[in-house]
């Protein structure tokens, strides 16, 4: 059957593909690894795990000293199907996204990363939502950038000055008041959503992610987001919306 990346759970990789800045370097009938220019990760779509583990093991600069041991042979002949080159050895990963969280759990381990962030996926499939007209939008500019980054702490500044170069940052605003603002990750996933204290507990952070879902969808993309496992808030607001929520868990980890 192989792998659909049209499915939910694999909408991040099917995004960096779509819009050209995704490198396939393994592609077989049940693994796909890519890597991404933007956002500089590492994306793997596998549902076997030892298969995924010996795929990474290829790939990864800091690999098991007995990585080689592990693999089958089945499973490295698999590897060279539909295969792009392989990278140099002394190619290193520090941002990696699986779409197995067992896998995910196990390649954490396995090659030293710091962190790791268990999500669930969210997708929006219905008709374009129709926008509040009293919110307006604007491209989030360099002159932003000093205040966005005084305000906002899940990213890096540095990453946060990649997305405002790309244009997508949007900032919000109702009645000319500055709300709040949403954007798009570095690898495309929908997020960034930040209501300034007090403008709260008024729909804003609702109606600026339907703005911005109605904005991809204009582009031809399926708006996708990743809420970590835990945050009830956001995804009971995803709910709201009309996002579709994933059944698994994806997992993303960085060192």
């Amino acid at each position: 059957m192989g792998i659909d990346i049209s499915e939910i759970d694999y909408l991040g990789i099917d995004r960096v593909l779509k819009r050209g800045t995704g490198e396939i370097i393994v592609q077989n009938e049940d693994a796909l690894l890519v890597r991404d220019s933007v956002s500089e990760a590492l994306l793997l779509a596998c549902e076997d795990i030892p298969l995924g583990i010996s795929i990474l093991d290829r790939y990864m600069k800091n690999q098991s000293p007995d990585s080689k041991q592990d693999q089958t042979r089945d499973q490295i002949r698999n590897l060279n199907l539909n295969q792009s080159p392989a990278p140099k050895q002394d190619q290193s990963c520090s941002l990696l996204m699986v779409t197995n969280n067992s896998l995910g759990k196990a390649a954490f381990e396995r090659y030293g990363f710091s962190e790791k962030l268990e999500c669930f996926q969210v997708a929006y499939y219905g008709d374009p939502p129709a926008a509040d007209p009293a919110i307006s939008v604007r491209p989030a500019e360099k002159q932003d950038l000093p205040f966005l980054i005084d305000c906002y702490h899940l990213i890096s500044p540095e990453e946060l000055e990649k997305v405002v170069e790309r244009q997508t940052l949007l900032l919000g605003y109702c009645r000319e008041q500055w709300i709040g603002f949403i954007g798009e990750h570095l690898e495309g996933s929908m997020g960034l959503l930040y209501i300034f204290p007090g403008f709260r507990r008024r729909g804003y952070a609702a109606a600026l992610e339907k703005h911005y879902i109605a904005m991809t969808m204009e582009k031809g993309l399926v708006p996708f987001g990743q809420v970590e496992k835990n945050n009830r808030e956001s995804l009971l607001l995803q709910k709201k919306i009309g996002m579709r929520q994933s059944e698994k868990l994806i997992c993303w980890m960085w060192k």
